[in-house]
């Protein structure tokens, strides 16, 4: 057995992630900030090139401002890992309200019961530069219309485990969310919680928005891109 923790940051195109600070511009030329970050992946694994897995988590709430939230850990079987799997978001029929532990974290993140009830996937959200002057922007993506907006995320690594213990460092660049294939514009934006559109040009544009940066053996000076 091995021990495998995962660790989530979030730069934006490298820069690191400062909060309410007006430094990031998305590919719709919005100049904008951030103030919360918040999300749910699940069904965290490793995967070998013969498709066996080893599980590291059922579900992983993260706070891009909180540091106790920034990884999940497991002890795995010795292998050969080509690839760390997970859902953004929560699958399907899976997302229903009370379907996670009853703490203030996943609570907080209650999708609205007029909408079906159930998580949000994510909630991000900061003030931008608008058409008219200083403007908030909500993006906030879940099980809009009843149908499920949560995809599949497939990432290559190269992790040999013998018993040693070792990180792995998944970026999400959140830049990507808004640039391809669809750029999103915050302007004349508003509430997306029930627009099908948007959240769908969301779930299209979250397949680029994950990479792994490296992965290295657990030590006290592993490298930590962006914040807590």
């Amino acid at each position: 057995l091995g021990e495998v923790t995962i660790n989530f940051n979030h730069p934006i195109d490298g820069a690191e992630l400062v909060r309410e600070e007006l430094l990031y511009t998305n590919a719709a030329g919005n100049a904008y900030s951030l103030s919360r970050l918040e999300y749910i992946i699940s069904d965290i694994a490793l995967e070998t090139v013969g498709g066996k897995r080893a599980h590291i988590s059922p579900f992983h709430y993260r706070n891009a401002f909180s540091e106790s939230t920034r990884n999940t850990t497991a002890r795995v079987a010795g292998g050969e890992y080509t690839r760390l799997l997970f859902t953004f978001g929560i699958y399907g029929t899976r997302n229903q309200t009370g379907s996670l532990p009853n703490l203030d974290h996943f609570n907080n993140m209650a999708w609205p019961t007029p909408m079906g009830g159930g998580y949000h996937y994510m909630r991000m959200e900061g003030l931008f530069q608008g058409a008219e002057g200083e403007a908030a922007f909500l993006t906030h993506t879940g099980p809009a219309g009843g149908d499920d907006y949560s995809f599949d995320i497939s990432l290559p690594l190269s992790l040999s485990i013998a018993g040693e213990s070792w990180e792995v460092e998944v970026i999400m660049n959140l830049n990507e969310w808004y640039d391809s294939p669809t750029i999103y514009d915050f302007n004349n934006r508003g509430g997306i919680m029930s627009n099908t559109e948007a959240q769908l040009m969301l779930q299209t544009n979250g397949a680029t928005v994950f990479s792994v940066a490296q992965t290295d053996r657990q030590n006290p000076n592993f490298l930590d891109h962006g914040v807590a």
